[in-house]
């Protein structure tokens, strides 16, 4: 939705203004309001400290969504399964919960990664995305209840076993 909106408003700049309302645009505007008091490297205007900040943004947003994406639908298969099969303790989803653990550990490091490699790679003075600490704790809470599913599964088996 936001990258839509995104698109719709570069869309309007572009017919408004035409190729050259891109410079004029973002000139007028002072860029280095979006920075805040930063000083800008050598040799590089606003404008392309504004486009290596927005490539930094763009990589983290998409990097962030693409691993909620994958965790919400490893946790959306392990609800799945119980209501086809009604049993909750089964290997698979044991290891679908591992996955989905894996997944929420990158949630809270990756985008700080990315924020850091920006600001290394790309030169570009801006605060990184914090390391989410609380993420990390969630992520190892999950992993932790992803063994005691694969305890009751084994625990499954020996009832099953028994009758």
């Amino acid at each position: 939705m936001l990258l839509a909106g995104v698109l719709f408003l570069t869309i309007l700049i572009f017919c408004m203004e035409g190729p050259d309302g891109f410079s004029v645009f973002l000139a007028t505007e002072n860029v280095l309001e979006v920075f805040g008091s930063m000083t800008l490297p050598e040799g590089v205007s606003p404008f392309e400290m504004f486009l290596r900040a927005a490539t930094v943004f763009v990589a983290s947003t998409i990097a962030y969504l693409a691993l909620l994406a994958a965790m919400l639908r490893s946790m959306g298969k392990i609800f799945s399964e119980i209501r086809k099969t009604l049993l909750p303790f089964t290997t698979a989803n044991a290891q679908r919960l591992k996955k989905a653990s894996i997944y929420m550990e990158l949630l809270g490091v990756v985008p700080f990664l990315i924020g850091v490699a920006g600001n290394v790679v790309l030169s570009v003075p801006v605060e990184p995305i914090p390391l989410s600490l609380e993420l990390l704790l969630a992520a190892a809470v999950l992993y932790c209840l992803a063994h005691i599913f694969e305890y009751g599964v084994l625990l499954q088996q020996q009832a099953d076993e028994t009758l």
